[in-house]
């Protein structure tokens, strides 16, 4: 099947933890005994989603549907709720912890962030913002995207990515809301830097919504 679709080289292959031996060691052994040019890139393995410290399964009775938890939870909530744990590591799924993912995510989007950040820059014409940004919003910005790459290229730690839109998000409502702020110098051409890098890093992994105000 994967050579139908993919050809006998391809980049990633995934698969659960239990799946490493023999599973994919004896794939591994067919798949190069039946073809010289079969080869696989990167070899991922997920870890356990677990219930309650038990491992989420059909036999235990323990597990649920997409369909079912999007039923109460945001799509970009369950996505920001898995990307917290890194995919090796063991996911422990709780309705406490989706809440929080639902949090997060109300206040990135709706919660003085982004939705503001948009109703601020609406008056504004982007393309009329030609103007060099301050040096400390530039050093953020650059910081985000150090931070950003170092984490992606540390295995795929989207955890550690997503806490790079902290600070940022921090200043962003510190530029619109404190008195100090709204005095700031370059205070859109701040906003709108900010906001595009934002928008970049969550188009990156999966989670820019089509609309600030969808998500709710």
């Amino acid at each position: 099947m994967s050579a139908a679709h993919l050809g006998y080289c391809f980049d990633i292959h995934g698969g659960g933890v239990d799946l490493i031996f023999p599973h994919h060691e004896n794939e591994i052994a067919q798949s190069c005994a039946a073809c010289n040019d079969s080869h696989i890139h990167y070899w991922i393995h997920n870890g356990f989603v677990t219930v309650a410290a038990e491992k989420m399964s059909k036999s235990l009775g323990n597990f649920f549907t997409i369909r079912e938890v999007l039923e109460s939870y945001h799509p970009l909530a369950l996505r920001l709720f898995l990307s917290g744990t890194h995919y090796r590591s063991q996911l422990n799924y709780s309705k406490s912890q989706l809440e929080n993912a639902s949090e997060r995510l109300f206040y990135i989007y709706q919660l003085q962030t982004l939705k503001d950040c948009e109703e601020c820059l609406s008056g504004h014409v982007r393309q009329s913002i030609v103007q060099p940004i301050p040096n400390d919003i530039q050093d953020c910005i650059n910081r985000i995207q150090n931070a950003f790459a170092s984490s992606m290229s540390n295995d795929l730690h989207i955890a550690m990515a997503l806490d790079a839109v902290s600070e940022p998000l921090k200043i962003m409502n510190d530029i619109m809301f404190t008195r100090q702020g709204r005095k700031k110098k370059l205070r859109m051409e701040s906003l709108d830097a900010l906001e595009v890098k934002i928008r970049d890093i969550l188009s990156d992994l999966g989670l820019l919504s089509p609309s600030y105000s969808e998500v709710y």
